[in-house]
């Protein structure tokens, strides 16, 4: 599987701990945090959903919690 730059850092990211997901409840929307605030940005958004897709992130749901963190599976996606 070969992956784009932006993908590649996307991941690098998740690996590092510092993407989380804002679980939906109470009407909220699910969406990508950074673990120590503040919003991800479309761009790594979009690259994130797509490592979701490929199944090279997983989400690790806590029930109750407000944010759940993502973690890289183990494939060894390659570069562009």
């Amino acid at each position: 599987m070969v992956l784009a730059e932006e993908d590649m850092r996307a991941l690098d990211d998740v690996r590092r701990g510092l993407v989380v997901v804002r679980n939906g409840f109470v009407g909220a929307e699910e969406c990508y945090l950074w673990s120590g605030g503040g919003r991800v940005p479309p761009w790594e958004a979009q690259a994130v959903d797509r490592l979701r897709w490929r199944g090279l992130v997983a989400l690790t749901r806590r029930p109750g919690a407000p944010a759940s963190p993502l973690v890289a599976t183990d494939q060894q996606p390659s570069a562009a």
